[in-house]
């Protein structure tokens, strides 16, 4: 039986030697090591480079028996997740006539979910309520030169969601079996096969956009329909059970059942899914804004030197006190751009994007702040939403314009409006404030105190050169449609609530994953498995 070792010190030499010193084996002990992940270790002043193998020895029984950390049994689970094994490999039933699912949205959640139905033989309608991505980036690139916001086209809306216009991070803790099938499907596309292995892997927005195309027409080749300026404005409901959707034009598209993958930002979708009874529930939520720094202040924090050959250096920051609210870095981008990301007129919302190379002058993440429920105005599940909406037009009006409010760090800390700023990569241009016309009082309090332990742990973090740019209030939905069996809706049959925008996700690859797991779970309704995924018999 294979072993998963984990925590290799790369080196030089022969993947074998390298794992052999590690285990305080021979070389001769170990007769295979795969390279499954590696990932930049940079917690220390001495950079590492460190890997995960599946390895095989000659006496595997006896290794397992020393309780080595890091090393244990290789499992199926590992074999899905390393991408070794692919599921659409494996044999199915034939797809029932008759059987039509619909997937709502274009972004990672609904494209893998759409894939994987396409490939399983369904005939899947796929409506996406902005465009295709090279006419988006051409919709994006006029707003940001001062052409009025299309709210159906944008940074949030069209071909591949969200995560279009951002880093293209392909991280995620989670360690689904799927995760293989995901990655395989990128490669597939047109992503660097390195992205198998890199633990911290980015693609950046250019690659992104490159890729969507690809998606898009294997998911027609294999029969399925992709449909764009197709906004979704009602679901139809017989019985208690999804039976189709109402589109913008008041066109009726019968079919079942109905994956809704739309993102965060779909709040007309959230009020037509709770009208048609899914339910819902307020979930707590991450509210701050952008820190942009000079990436050479990141560099030297991190790295200690000027970084060399080594990646642009990155972060992931966490507070946690004792009392207060929790506070944590988010989509940390190297090299990248603080970004408009509103799909509404007159809010003003942040984000950030990068391209492959991160080579762009500053670095800039997220700093959120925890919000508990409780602070929404409202107990409905729609509560969390008017308070995102609240703090966005505010952003708005001190500007009167779509120029984020910028502050500088030290500003805030000294509790005085700032003046100037520095030159920020924000392409609609920031206006000087005090964030504190901007955010809760509460927010504001927990991102002074999570700036001031994060310079300690980052120096340069809370320096004369970094600027908050606001507000950053879309990192999650705010709130959850309840799932139960095989994923249907708590309350309404047939319609699957999937992804970043349901509840269920935060990231590129946790959306897909939910899109491909709720995909599965249609599959083996509708067309079951013939065989077992590794050891070929029946189930």
């Amino acid at each position: 039986m294979p072993i998963l070792v984990s925590g290799v010190e790369l080196g030089t030499g022969a993947h074998e030697a390298q794992v052999g010193a590690h285990l305080g084996l021979d070389p001769a002990e170990v007769l295979t090591a795969q390279l499954v992940r590696k990932s930049l270790d940079a917690r220390q002043r001495r950079k590492r480079w460190v890997a995960n193998y599946k390895v095989e020895v000659r006496d595997e029984p006896a290794l397992l028996a020393r309780g080595l950390r890091g090393v244990r049994a290789w499992s199926e689970r590992d074999e899905l997740r390393f991408g070794l094994l692919d599921l659409a490999d494996i044999p199915r039933s034939t797809w029932p006539a008759g059987v039509r699912p619909i997937v709502v949205g274009a972004g990672p959640a609904g494209l893998f979910a759409a894939l994987r139905l396409a490939e399983a033989g369904a005939p899947v309608v796929l409506l996406e309520r902005g465009e295709p991505v090279e006419d988006r980036v051409k919709t994006v690139n006029a707003t940001w030169r001062g052409a009025a916001l299309d709210p159906e086209s944008n940074v949030v809306f069209g071909e591949g969601g969200a995560g279009t216009f951002s880093d293209g991070k392909i991280y995620t803790r989670k360690r689904d079996g799927d995760l293989g099938y995901v990655f395989s499907r990128l490669v597939q596309m047109g992503a660097d096969p390195e992205i198998r292995r890199e633990a911290w892997a980015h693609l950046g927005t250019d690659r992104v956009r490159a890729l969507l195309p690809r998606f898009r027409e294997r998911i027609r080749s294999l029969g399925g329909e992709v449909r764009f300026g197709a906004a979704v404005s009602e679901f139809l409901t017989e019985n208690g059970s999804c039976v189709g959707v109402r589109l913008a034009g008041n066109e009726e598209l019968r079919g079942a059942p109905v994956l809704v993958a739309t993102g965060h930002s779909a709040r007309d979708v959230y009020s037509a899914l709770v009208d048609a009874g899914a339910e819902a529930v307020a979930r707590p939520i991450s509210i701050g804004a952008r820190i942009e720094h000079p990436q050479t202040v990141i560099d030297h924090g991190r790295y200690g030197h000027e970084r060399g050959d080594l990646p642009p250096a990155s972060y992931r920051l966490t507070w946690t006190p004792d009392k207060g609210r929790r506070a944590h870095t988010f989509c940390m981008c190297p090299g990248g751009m603080v970004v408009p990301a509103t799909n509404h007129p007159e809010h003003v919302v942040v984000n950030g994007m990068s391209f492959s190379a991160r080579r762009a002058f500053w670095a800039n993440s997220a700093i959120i702040v925890h919000v508990d429920p409780t602070e929404f105005p409202g107990r409905d599940p729609l509560a969390g939403l008017r308070y995102q909406a609240s703090i966005e037009r505010k952003a708005f009006a001190l500007g009167g314009d779509y120029r984020a409010p910028a502050q500088r760090v030290q500003d805030l800390l000294a509790r005085r409006a700032s003046a100037d700023v520095p030159r920020t990569s924000y392409p609609q241009g920031v206006i000087p404030a005090d964030l504190r016309d901007v955010l809760p009082e509460g927010i504001i309090g927990g991102l002074v105190r999570a700036i001031r332990q994060f310079d300690r742990e980052l120096p340069g973090f809370a320096g004369p050169e970094a600027v908050l740019i606001a507000p950053e209030t879309r990192t999650t939905a705010p709130l959850r449609f309840l799932r139960g069996r095989e994923r249907h809706s708590t309350t309404l049959s047939g319609l699957l609530p999937v992804g970043e925008g349901a509840g269920y996700a935060g990231g590129i690859v946790s959306a897909a994953l939910d899109g491909v797991r709720a995909a599965e779970s249609v599959v083996e309704s509708h067309a079951p498995r013939r065989t077992s995924p590794i050891s070929g018999t029946s189930p």
